[in-house]
């Protein structure tokens, strides 16, 4: 590993490029609005886990996907909510989920500031797969999911 220590400054950190969230380039028909992604460990550092900080911008958004693997997700900063399978969650600094595997999840930036939070998943793990239109409506059956759960227009091309 060539680099140990990397400094923090303000939600970024020396040394480690910020991404788009989901590039066009081949993950998927869907594209995000303002939303982040800034790989902290990764294959490199010889882990058997991967360390991800994403960060939202006002109306930032992640996927509506589901997977095999389990994500641990803690809140560094903002306000959101998060989605759950049929629950959803207010999310603030220092707010820990485990997302089972195969829930339908989602992270939803809620205010004007940004909403930023560290993700952990396995090194070795599952590609996302995302809804159908039926688990969505169901989902949308709870009214308060149906407020703020995003479905981009893209998401089903």
């Amino acid at each position: 590993m060539s680099n140990i220590f990397f400094k923090f400054n303000d939600f970024n950190w020396d040394g480690i490029t910020k991404i788009d969230y989901k590039p066009a380039d081949g993950e998927g028909p869907v594209t995000f609005n303002e939303t982040t992604r800034q790989n902290l460990v990764e294959n490199e550092a010889d882990t058997a886990f991967h360390l991800r900080y994403f960060e939202c911008a006002k109306g930032g958004f992640s996927t509506l996907e589901k997977h095999q693997h389990v994500h641990v997700v803690v809140i560094a900063r903002g306000k959101g909510k998060i989605i759950v399978n049929d629950q959803i969650f207010d999310a603030n600094p220092m707010d820990l989920i485990v997302v089972p595997p195969h829930a339908s999840h989602q992270l939803i930036n809620t205010e004007d500031e940004p909403f930023g939070f560290f993700c952990t998943v396995d090194a070795e793990r599952d590609k996302f797969s995302l809804l159908t239109k039926e688990e969505i409506m169901s989902l949308k059956e709870n009214p308060e999911i149906a407020a703020y759960i995003q479905v981009p227009e893209k998401y089903f091309n």
